[in-house]
């Protein structure tokens, strides 16, 4: 079975520090790129159609009001059957003036009888395309024989492109005369100027171009390009890009591309990108090579720790920290320095003052810290360095915390909620170690908090619940629960794990009795034995158990309150 490669370190430090950096920051830069990206086509998109909806509606718009003319127009039949005098002429001309007034584009009436003949008699000059014998043929005239009861649109040329809009004038249901509304192309020319920089192409159904502002999408004859006809969103054309968009209108006899171009920008786009890319790429160069120096003066203080740690399970007290680098590590230096201190001081104590043996004992057991928590916290940081930072500083601080806490010279009882705080630090540590296969809830009534416990007790019980709850299951529940009871004070340490055998529950119960451990099961021994030494009264530890179902802790200590409180 192959084993995973255990790297150095610093090694992982330095492959952190690119992967949850480095390569964030360049996905997040891309992100950014395609946002931009997103927002310039959906701004290229609004615009153009924007553009494309307000030359078609002003279009639409002018066209109705036309037809609504002719139509009006074309049902007196009296225009043809009987002469036009001035008073009639004048209201003709004074409504299509008010009609440009309206819509301030002028357009040309033309009342024709069925042999094209003018009936308004201030019409010297007719335009060829309607009274040309030919007309019959082509053009606005023959759209209307052919659909004397409709509407007809039809683009005419003389001097530049007119828009012919007719309908027929009937007499007995017979045809009798045209009526023609004519709009000049460059009518419009200022609407295009409106809606710049996009630009517009106004087109027959035949890709005929009435108006237009762009010239590429121009053919030789005058045409909308064919290959370009159909087509719609973002495209290609020449080499360069464009957004087009079209829409009909005039009943689908007209209709209205709009073009915007956008070659330059994409350009530029490409060019940004593939900068960016050279500089994330210089950037994880250079930083391979720098990390390895930041990452091996970063974690010097690490192994200085772990090599620490390894003399004194060798035996050698003498090698003390000296860290300066950060806050948490320096407390730990320090909090390392006292502990040797404390250790060599309670060896010698225990050696020199035998007349004193109780009190000695207790500082003893109170300072039995187990080395293996240590070890196994520090080994644990070491890893999740590389896995999760926040839960490797998270660690480092709730270590410093309880170390400084168990070496520190505070009395040798303190206040419920005080300890309670410190044994947080330590379920903190024991959860990122564990993850889900631990949990634990702590219910202490409030009054029960400004009583006294000798310190780091209940740490010691939690302790020897996680030492020996995983023997048959993954996970682990620890309850702890402290109350008030018959003048009492209780607390109750309460897991879900293997359990204990009935053979070996009764040994261990048998040893409490004992003023000397006789069996290798010290934590719940030494707790005990601290507690009897200390108040020598009724108080203690019991222990209730069965195997597959857990164990139950109890502790009994007297209600001992601050003398200042």
């Amino acid at each position: 079975m192959n084993r995973k490669r255990i790297r150095y370190f610093s090694d992982n430090i330095r492959h952190m520090f690119i992967l949850y950096a480095i390569i964030p920051a360049f996905l997040i830069a891309c992100l950014c790129m395609g946002l931009i990206l997103g927002i310039w086509q959906y701004s290229v998109y609004t615009t153009n159609r924007a553009a494309n909806a307000k030359v078609s509606n002003v279009f639409q718009k002018v066209v109705d009001i036309y037809i609504n003319e002719a139509l009006s127009l074309s049902k007196d039949e009296s225009l043809i059957t009987e002469p036009i005098d001035t008073n009639k002429l004048v209201e003709i001309r004074r409504s299509m003036y008010k009609l440009f007034a309206e819509t301030k584009y002028s357009a040309k009436l033309y009342i024709l009888d069925e042999e094209l003949n003018s009936v308004l008699s201030d019409y010297n000059n007719m335009p060829g395309f309607l009274i040309d014998n030919s007309c019959y043929d082509w053009g606005i005239i023959r759209e209307i024989r052919e659909n004397p009861q409709d509407i007809s649109i039809k683009l005419a040329t003389e001097e530049g492109r007119i828009l012919c809009i007719g309908t027929s004038i009937q007499k007995q249901g017979e045809l009798a005369g045209y009526i023609v509304v004519t709009i000049p192309a460059d009518e419009f020319r200022l609407l295009l100027t409106q809606v710049s920089p996009q630009q517009t192409v106004i087109t027959d159904g035949n890709g005929w171009i009435y108006l237009t502002n762009n010239y590429v999408f121009q053919d030789t004859l005058g045409r909308f390009v064919r290959e370009q006809e159909y087509s719609e969103g973002f495209i290609q054309y020449q080499d360069k890009g464009y957004y087009l968009s079209k829409s009909k209108i005039c009943k689908d006899k007209l209709q209205v591309y709009t073009i915007t171009s956008h070659d330059m920008e994409s350009r530029m786009f490409y060019t940004m990108s593939m900068f960016i890319l050279l500089i994330f790429a210089a950037i994880i160069i250079i930083t391979y090579f720098i990390s390895r120096k930041v990452a091996k003066k970063s974690t010097r203080d690490i192994y200085k720790i772990a090599e620490a740690f390894e003399q004194v399970k060798k035996g050698n007290l003498e090698r003390y920290l000296n860290i300066d680098s950060s806050v948490e590590f320096k407390e730990i230096g320090e909090a390392y320095n006292l502990m040797l201190d404390g250790l060599k001081k309670n060896i010698k104590e225990n050696k020199e003052l035998t007349r004193y043996a109780a009190f000695a004992q207790v500082k003893q057991l109170e300072a039995q810290f187990n080395p293996h928590f240590l070890f196994n916290t520090l080994d644990n940081i070491r890893f999740m360095s590389k896995i999760d930072p926040e839960a490797s500083d998270k660690m480092i601080i709730a270590l410093s915390t309880l170390l400084r806490y168990s070496i520190s010279d505070a009395e040798e009882e303190i206040q419920v909620e005080e300890d309670m705080r410190y044994t947080e630090s330590y379920l903190t540590i024991l959860k990122i170690r564990y993850n889900r296969r631990f949990t634990y809830e702590i219910d202490v009534e409030e009054k029960v908090k400004k009583y006294l416990i000798p310190k780091l007790m209940i740490q010691s019980i939690i302790e020897n619940a996680v030492k020996y709850g995983y023997a048959e299951g993954d996970t682990l529940h620890v309850t702890i629960k402290g109350f008030e009871k018959e003048g009492k004070l209780i607390f109750v340490c309460k897991d879900n794990g293997g359990g204990i055998k009935e053979d070996m529950l009764k040994q261990i119960r048998e040893n409490l009795l004992l003023p000397v451990n006789k069996t290798n099961h010290h934590g719940i021994y030494n707790i005990h034995r601290r507690i009897q030494l200390m108040y020598h009264g009724d108080y203690g530890v019991t222990l209730e158990s069965k195997l597959g179902e857990g164990t139950v802790v109890t502790l009994t200590l007297p209600v001992r309150m601050n003398s200042g409180l």
